[in-house]
C-alpha cells in the first residue's frame, strides 16, 4: 500500500506554517511536528517532556508542544494539546516534516479505507 501522506498547516497563537507534508502513521500514538517547524512557529518549549517508544523499543524523551493542525481542503482546526517536538521519527529524505498519530486521527474523526 505504501506510505500515505496529505499537506496540513501547522499552527501556534495566532502563526501557521507554510503548507508541510504530513505522514498518516496508524501506529504512532502521538502526533511529531519537526523542530524547524516549531522554531518557525516561535514555540517556546517549556521543561516538561514526554516519554515515548520508538518502533524498535527503545524509550526516548521530546519536548512537547500544543498546535493546531488544519488540513488540505479543510478550514477546521484540530487542536492537540501533546505534540513531541522531535526530528527522530521523521524521514526527512522524503521531506516529512509532521508525522500524524492516532491523536489526531482520532480527533479529526477521520476514517481509514483500505484496498483490498
Amino acid at each position: 500500500m505504501g506510505r500515505q501522506y496529505v499537506d496540513v498547516k501547522i499552527c501556534s497563537d495566532d502563526r501557521c506554517s507554510e503548507w508541510v507534508r504530513a505522514f498518516i502513521d496508524t501506529g504512532a500514538d502521538l502526533t511529531v511536528i519537526s523542530t524547524e517547524i516549531s522554531e518557525k512557529l516561535g514555540i517556546v518549549l517549556e521543561n516538561i517532556e514526554r516519554e515515548w517508544a520508538a518502533s524498535d523499543g527503545d524509550e526516548l524523551y521530546s519536548p512537547i508542544a500544543q498546535v493546531e493542525i488544519i488540513e488540505d481542503g479543510g478550514s477546521e482546526r484540530v487542536l492537540l494539546d501533546e505534540v513531541l517536538v522531535d526530528d527522530r521519527p521523521l524521514d526527512k529524505e522524503n521531506n516529512e516534516d509532521v508525522l500524524l498519530g492516532l491523536d489526531y486521527l482520532q480527533k479529526a474523526k477521520k476514517v481509514l479505507y483500505f484496498d483490498d
